[in-house]
């Protein structure tokens, strides 16, 4: 399964921030923008991630195993693009 590098992003902008909206203001997307990201993220990963019972959204022990490795993802295309920087200049 390839997940879309915006949910990604969305989901973890989301849980350091614990808000939807300040996710959104952050990555300059409008808040139903990264609503549908994350919901998407959630189908195919096939869990929720977040609970939603409160006025703010709290990751849930889903959640927080998913949070590790898409950080790894991110850190990981970071890097790639570094490395693909640096030999652009070669």
């Amino acid at each position: 399964m390839r997940y879309s590098p915006e949910s990604l992003v969305a989901f973890t902008e989301a849980a350091a921030l614990g808000s939807f909206s300040a996710a959104a203001r952050k990555l300059n997307k409008s808040q139903s923008t990264i609503s549908i990201s994350i919901a998407n993220l959630e189908a195919d990963i096939g869990s929720q991630l977040f609970d939603r019972g409160s006025s703010k959204p709290i990751l849930n022990s889903a959640g927080e195993q998913v949070l590790d490795r898409v950080q790894a993802i991110l850190d990981a295309s970071d890097s790639l693009d570094a490395l693909a920087s640096r030999l652009s200049k070669i």
